[in-house]
């Protein structure tokens, strides 16, 4: 638990980060993602509560340090530093770093090897930030929105290149708010919402929850439909104007052929469900 004076930030989460599994953390802005990560690495003091890696207590300046990588939204590197400077300096501290010309390939950093990090785009300084992660050698990585400014086809390779370490043994945590990256990379998930977590297990599990794997959405309802949705049993929310419902494939159809006869103006759209559909309904649980 985290608190300021009377406001909670984060309250009661248990998270479990297993060797060899890429475990993510999604949620919005203010739902106590970064909160949790850097109070799990000791770079934040929790109001109660306590994290271990690998059994090792999590206190500031701790054992833990040795077997951790952490890459934060904000990196802090000096802007004149040149890659294989950053990547030099931190493989100085451990005994045994990583190779770091072969860690710069795997992530397309040799090309700008000789590069000071202010002349490096976005996504090119995250992977500059992901690699002086890695050189240690970590068996646990902590990744706070590791593919933020990255293109589609970097995030890509960013996670292929996670997934390598994944295999080798690495316990990876990471935050996002790509639900479709989420849902695509994770082999478990927890949402989080208003500090707390909200739903937790694989990808699929965490689909089922929902209560179907169809799902409707009506752009801009009708007062009429509305009513029609919240007397309907399935479960619902929103997302800006558009409603949301889950449920099985002949139920919602048959809501479907109901809100048009009562309005045959909004847009009815439906399809299988998506992470996002669960976030959407899940988080209007709490509203």
């Amino acid at each position: 638990m985290k608190t300021y004076g009377s406001a909670t930030v984060v309250n009661g989460v248990s998270l479990d980060v297993l060797d060899g599994r890429t475990t993510m953390l999604v949620g919005p802005n203010g739902s106590g993602k970064t909160t949790s990560m850097e109070i799990l690495v000791g770079l934040r003091r929790p109001t109660s509560g306590k994290a271990r890696i690998l059994g090792e207590e999590v206190v500031p300046s701790g054992k833990h340090r040795i077997v951790t990588g952490v890459q934060l939204q904000q990196s802090g590197l000096p802007g004149r530093i040149k890659v294989k400077e950053v990547l030099g300096s931190v493989a100085s501290l451990f005994e045994e770093p990583d190779d770091i010309w072969e860690l710069a390939g795997s992530l397309g950093l040799q090309a700008h090897w000789n590069k000071a990090v202010d002349k490096l785009s976005g996504g090119l300084k995250r992977r500059v930030d992901i690699a002086a992660a890695c050189v240690g050698r970590p068996r646990f990585l902590l990744l706070d929105e590791p593919t933020s400014g990255v293109d589609p086809e970097g995030r890509a390779e960013l996670w292929e290149f996670l997934r390598t370490r994944a295999r080798a043994g690495c316990g990876i945590l990471a935050s996002t708010h790509d639900l479709e990256e989420a849902e695509a990379f994770a082999d478990q998930l927890y949402v989080m919402g208003k500090g707390r977590i909200l739903l937790h297990g694989t990808p699929h599990e965490v689909l089922s929850s929902a209560g179907g794997d169809w799902r409707l959405r009506i752009n801009d309802a009708s007062p009429a439909q509305i009513r029609v949705i919240e007397e309907s049993g399935f479960e619902h929310g929103r997302i800006g104007i558009t409603s949301l419902v889950i449920g099985t494939s002949d139920g919602l159809e048959r809501l479907r052929q109901e809100l048009v006869q009562v309005d045959s103006g909004p847009e009815i759209r439906s399809g299988r469900i998506r992470l996002e559909d669960v976030f959407a309904v899940t988080s209007w649980r709490e509203i």
